[in-house]
């Protein structure tokens, strides 16, 4: 790294307010993108499922289209913003809106909870500090700015300074309970309006130590970045419609 490169780095990791900011930014840095998705859960136990579905996203906006397993196929999500989803089921032929109060239930039968799905943007929930320093490695402990509720007590954040992107996740209850690590890795990166690379995990893991370590593997092929995807197409006129 260059002395330039070394001294933004240490500036960073001194400042977790600012780092997180940073990993926002990062993980908001295209206007849209569409994305191809497999998620392959395995449960202590049982049996393990797989599904594929298509992800279109527009700023906190989240379309969800599943084509597979079979009895999933057609089923959409709509994510309006962290507390605002609602799901097209075909078999009720009806959208139903999420009850806030299950959002930190798995998403479509992952490890994955809605509130997982649905937050992009860290440092308006919490506020960050510096817990270690490992070469070009921070790890920063977020917790919950006053008076807001968030999905969890503490999380505790791996950052890779060169990408300023997460690597791992620990997520913990108010009891300091530790309930699920997640990974994200094999980040692929494309251009984005802004000038700059966009990148995002080609694979993200979510294990849930309170369910004897079950998982779920997320692996994403970003197909387009900043397509210029109409606002409309985040609307339940289109959940009810579907995507062709």
């Amino acid at each position: 790294m260059t002395l330039l490169a070394l001294l933004v780095a240490a500036a960073f990791a001194a400042d977790g307010p600012t780092l997180l900011q940073a990993v926002d930014a990062g993980l908001n840095g295209a206007g849209d993108t569409t994305a191809r998705m497999t998620a392959h859960t395995e449960v202590p136990g049982q049996q393990a499922k797989d599904a594929a579905f298509q992800l279109w996203t527009r700023g906190p906006q989240r379309l969800v289209q599943f084509e597979a397993p079979g009895d999933m196929k057609g089923t959409r999500v709509l994510v309006e913003s962290a507390t605002q989803m609602y799901v097209w089921l075909p078999a009720y032929n009806k959208v139903r809106r999420v009850a806030s109060h299950v959002n930190n239930q798995g998403f479509m039968g992952t490890m994955f909870s809605d509130a997982d799905m649905s937050t992009t943007r860290f440092s308006e929930l919490y506020q960050a500090a510096v817990k270690s320093e490992a070469g070009s490695a921070v790890t920063l402990t977020l917790t919950p700015k006053a008076g807001l509720t968030t999905a969890y007590a503490r999380i505790e954040m791996d950052v890779d300074l060169g990408m300023k992107l997460p690597t791992t996740l620990r997520y913990y209850d108010a009891s300091g309970q530790h309930l699920k690590t997640e990974t994200r890795s094999e980040y692929v990166c494309k251009p984005a309006k802004s000038g700059k690379d966009f990148c995002q995990p080609g694979q993200l893991k979510m294990v849930d130590h309170t369910r004897k370590d079950a998982f779920t593997v997320l692996k994403q092929e970003v197909l387009a970045v900043d397509s210029g995807l109409d606002v409309d197409l985040f609307s339940q006129r289109v959940l009810q419609r579907g995507v062709e």
